[in-house]
């Protein structure tokens, strides 16, 4: 029997799955990626995407094409009449992301926050992992699976064709979905609410509707309401769009009864004019809260709404799995390509795992809920469990082996560690600055290089030969920085990170803080070597 082998075997080519295919192939890991979809979304599907995801794809080389195709996010919707007659503003949907855009303020060198929806962020994923030398076969769906000691042997079969082909993979990562076939097939629970008693049909259709309301922006939402219909209208790319309706099953309303014509019907009674108009799909949603207890089982590991499924409103859901996938992504990489040892691969449960949690919690609550006019106590949040902004997209602090001197090492590692700044401390992503280099003007992120990153004050000479010395002994890449006065004129970073002169810290590939030393110790290429050995798991 003919087995083809791949170091990781990839199943859902949604936007997790997909940056885990571009940021394996960024690190040398030329993944298999499997869909049983025959294409990309042409749905708009997620829509925000915020600064944190924005700095991923930055690092990845990506982020200036997504922000060609990007939009101001939208926060307005209007009622309307079924002639498109303005009533009254309503409620703003993503009142949410105007709060966002002055929280952040200062917090990024990316927006706080942009329109991009799924659809455009798919192909731009796709095309980078390809180009990288990744696999990524649509039409493709995993048959079977099944793992021990030392890999994966996987069964992958075309849809079309029905063509199988057996595969042995070092590790497995599941993106496949809310219902992911993988994590029922390893028996792992999930936890939350659950899925909640709000009933959606999703009605995508293309017309010339927007013609009508020309002043409606992309992503826009238009709430139609009268005594025939009332629906939501999202705007998309062009004549596509989106129509959002709620039925009840307690009035005995089903999802069966909206069949193509009944839509067709619907449409222009919402339009309020004889348009052409194609039905292109309809598809069934509920909103859900779970979490699987488990993001590893094994050599398995869930991205995405696999492992995770959030709520939509709080602009979570796709940010958090690129969030996950860009933790998970170097984790393997540093295991394939032998620089770490396999019990790193353990601190991606223990670090996403409370995030995930949180910040799903977090998205049971806010203004779309109420401009929903949705209300029930089993999924809401108390409004005193609610936290900021800052605390769901940034705020929070890793703990596990991968993080050495951490200020939370002591606390609970099973829930969230929260704060309430950025200044360097281990476990967080590294404050942002505008700092100088060759004349332009960077952010601190633009200085951090693939691999690890130590970045010093300016009695950093000693710190720089250790990293040298580090790095050849340990055979892993490490950049260092000096930040003195020339690089930080207006001691901007000094200020931000509370940095001496002689301190250093050292950056993960994924921006986070994995250890700090506040001054020169007696020995410090000891020191940062044992840093280095603890955070890759080498003995």
């Amino acid at each position: 029997m003919n087995v083809t082998r791949v170091p990781v075997l990839i199943v859902g080519a949604g936007v997790g799955g997909l940056a885990m295919s571009a940021l394996l192939a960024k690190d040398g890991v030329h993944s298999l990626l499997v869909e049983r979809r025959a294409e990309v979304f042409v749905y708009p599907k997620a829509r925000n995407v915020g600064f944190r995801t924005f700095e991923i794809l930055r690092r990845l080389g990506v982020s200036d094409a997504v922000h060609a195709v990007a939009e101001h996010p939208s926060d307005t919707v209007v009622k309307a009449t079924v002639n498109g007659a303005i009533e009254e503003p309503a409620v703003a949907m993503n009142a949410l992301v105007s709060g966002m855009v002055s929280e952040f303020e200062g917090l990024s060198p990316e927006p706080s926050v942009q329109f991009c929806p799924q659809s455009r962020t798919e192909p731009i994923l796709l095309a980078h992992a390809r180009h990288h030398g990744s696999q990524v076969r649509y039409g493709t769906e995993l048959s079977f699976f099944e793992q021990d000691d030392t890999g994966i042997t996987a069964v992958v079969r075309e849809r079309d064709s029905g063509k199988s082909e057996t595969l042995r993979a070092d590790y497995l990562v599941a993106a496949d979905g809310v219902h992911s076939p993988v994590r029922e097939t390893l028996g792992i629970s999930t936890s939350g609410s659950g899925v909640w008693p709000l009933y959606s049909i999703l009605i995508y259709f293309r017309a010339p509707w927007r013609k009508l309301v020309p002043n409606l922006g992309d992503g826009d939402v238009l709430q139609i309401r009268n005594a025939e219909v009332d629906g939501l209208f999202v705007s998309t790319d062009s004549d596509l769009g989106v129509f959002v309706i709620t039925y009840f099953p307690e009035r005995g309303e089903t999802a069966e009864q909206f069949t193509p014509d009944r839509c067709h019907e619907l449409l222009l009674t919402a339009i309020g004019e004889q348009i052409p108009v194609e039905i292109i799909d309809i598809m069934r949603w509920q909103p859900a809260e779970q979490v699987a207890d488990q993001f590893q089982c094994g050599r398995v590991f869930l991205v995405g709404d696999s492992a995770h499924t959030i709520p939509p409103f709080r602009a979570g859901g796709a940010n958090i799995a690129i969030q996950s996938a860009d933790n998970l992504a170097w984790k393997l990489a540093a295991v394939v390509n032998g620089v770490a040892g396999p019990e790193l691969l353990s601190t991606y449960h223990t670090e996403r795992h409370p995030i995930g949690r949180f910040c799903a919690r977090q998205s049971c609550t806010g203004p779309q809920l109420e401009a929903l006019r949705f209300d029930n106590d089993s999924v809401t949040l108390p409004p005193e469990e609610k936290a900021s902004n800052f605390a769901v997209v940034i705020g929070y602090q890793y703990r596990s082996a991968a993080i050495v001197n951490g200020d939370a090492a002591a606390a609970d590692p099973g829930t969230v560690a929260l704060v309430d700044d950025l200044h360097a401390q281990p476990g967080t992503r590294i404050p942002h600055v505008w700092v100088h280099r060759d004349g332009q003007r960077i952010s601190t992120l633009d200085l951090l290089a693939p691999g690890f990153t130590l970045l010093t004050g300016a009695d950093g000479v000693r710190w720089t030969a250790a990293a040298t010395s580090s790095s050849d002994t340990l055979g892993v890449p490490i950049t260092a920085h000096y930040i003195d006065d020339t690089v930080d004129p207006d001691g901007a970073w000094a200020a931000a990170s509370g940095l001496k002169p002689d301190g250093a810290v050292l950056v993960r590939p994924d921006d986070f803080v994995g250890w700090r030393a506040d001054s020169l110790p007696a020995d410090p290429d000891k020191e940062l070597r044992q840093a280095l050995s603890a955070i890759l798991a080498r003995s």
